[in-house]
């Protein structure tokens, strides 16, 4: 239950932070004090179901986002786009030839990894059929 209750938290805090509100503007478009908001980004209090329903109105996340592990698409560019501008950053930290060799190696891994999951997924859906008899 725990882990529920952080995870709301930080979805609630990714939703404004997102849509670039601030905490107190949050707040005050709740109707509740600082604190109160704080404490619902930290975790410590669970929302009501109202609080989470005006809070996904306010940040244009639909509710089951907060509950659920999905991602809008906007959101999935922007994690993305951040990712890659941190790992581009430790890239550019190392000399040309270990990057090139370490870009080749992380590379050829993706691909087996992708071909790896490929593989996983055909066999999961020719085992389905013969699950249902």
């Amino acid at each position: 239950m725990e882990q529920v209750k952080t995870w709301i938290a930080q979805r609630i805090k990714d939703a404004r932070e997102w849509k670039g509100i601030s905490q107190v503007a949050m707040a005050r478009h709740l109707d509740v004090a600082r604190q109160t908001y704080l404490d619902l980004e930290s975790g410590k209090t669970e929302p009501r179901i109202s609080t989470l329903v005006k809070i996904a109105e306010l940040t244009g996340q639909p509710l089951g986002w907060f509950v659920f592990d999905i991602q809008r698409p906007e959101m999935q560019h922007e994690q993305l786009k951040s990712e890659l501008i941190q790992l581009s950053a430790l890239y550019e930290k190392l000399s040309e030839p270990l990057r090139s060799k370490l870009l080749a190696c992380h590379i050829s891994q993706l691909k087996v990894v992708l071909e790896h999951i490929s593989m996983e997924g055909d066999s999961e859906n020719k085992a389905a059929p013969e699950a249902a008899l």
